[in-house]
């Protein structure tokens, strides 16, 4: 493969297996997985091509059984890594994430429950608990995914946050795109003037607790360089009806950066790089 100039984040589906199944749930199911030999030959390919930070995401991540080997490797070549995790499995990995991991997204949809399992919000509880007193920690940043069950409530929310650890709040508008969220649409997607009304206050009432970044479709449009469990690359491409996987080919194409650069919004890319990562605690 040709080394070229990539991206500086690759946002990379490590697995596609998960232990939970949420009801907005669009990520891929049953494919298989790169593994770790030729991962660890697209690091050094990330690294020679001059990427600066790779977003570990599924699934679930923290499921491979190898991944302390991934993030042992990655710091090899000095990426930042982004950590998007459930936080079922984190203290089995608590001092590998702390000292390697940059960024953590984590999951807050409700207050006491969750769209994963029942002890879901409780374990996110306790991973903002155990960074509450540390100094040294990753940057934290939790997702809503804004639906018909949660749209009024978070204000409520935001209060709860507000007393813990928390460094960026992402809030997304729900995306319809397969599996789940597709099967349960018609059950949890708010118009946009409702999806408007209900974070337009946000800024104003928690921007001194923590930065507030509120996703909307279109600005994920075609923003990212993302690579599914088996090395295919696409770019989510939305009509704001349908959210499609549009494959550009494979990582060990010789021509995938070039497909890439043809298919990408560059402005999209850059400004979600930008309020997403480009934040310093």
């Amino acid at each position: 493969m040709k080394i070229e100039k990539f991206p500086p984040l690759i946002t990379f589906r490590i697995t596609s297996r998960c232990n939970n199944d949420c009801k907005y749930c669009f990520g891929p199911r049953n494919i298989k997985e790169v593994d770790f030999l030729e991962l660890k030959k697209l690091f050094r390919i990330f690294w020679l091509g001059g990427a600066k930070a790779i977003l570990l995401t599924g699934g679930e991540p923290l499921i491979r059984k190898d991944f302390k080997r991934i993030i042992q490797e990655l710091k090899k070549y000095n990426f930042k890594i982004f950590l998007d995790t459930n936080g079922d499995l984190f203290f089995k990995y608590k001092d590998l994430i702390s000292k390697n991991v940059d960024v953590i997204g984590l999951p807050v949809d409700f207050i006491n429950s969750s769209y994963r399992n029942e002890k879901n919000f409780w374990a996110v509880l306790k991973i903002l608990n155990f960074y509450k007193d540390k100094k040294n920690r990753p940057i934290i940043r939790i997702g809503t995914v804004v639906t018909k069950n949660n749209f009024k409530d978070l204000d409520k929310i935001g209060n709860l946050l507000r007393n813990y650890p928390v460094d960026i709040w992402k809030i997304y508008e729900f995306t319809i795109q397969s599996v789940n969220a597709l099967k349960n649409r018609r059950s949890l997607q708010i118009s946009k003037k409702e999806f408007n009304k209900a974070t337009n206050d946000l800024k104003k009432g928690f921007s001194r607790f923590f930065k507030i970044v509120i996703s909307e479709r279109k600005d994920r449009n075609a923003a990212y360089f993302f690579i599914n469990p088996d090395g295919n690359v696409f770019i989510p491409v939305d009509d704001l009806d349908i959210c499609r996987q549009n494959k550009i080919g494979n990582i060990f194409d010789s021509d995938i950066l070039d497909k890439w650069k043809k298919s990408v919004s560059k402005n999209n890319y850059n400004r979600n790089i930008k309020l997403t990562f480009n934040y310093k605690t």
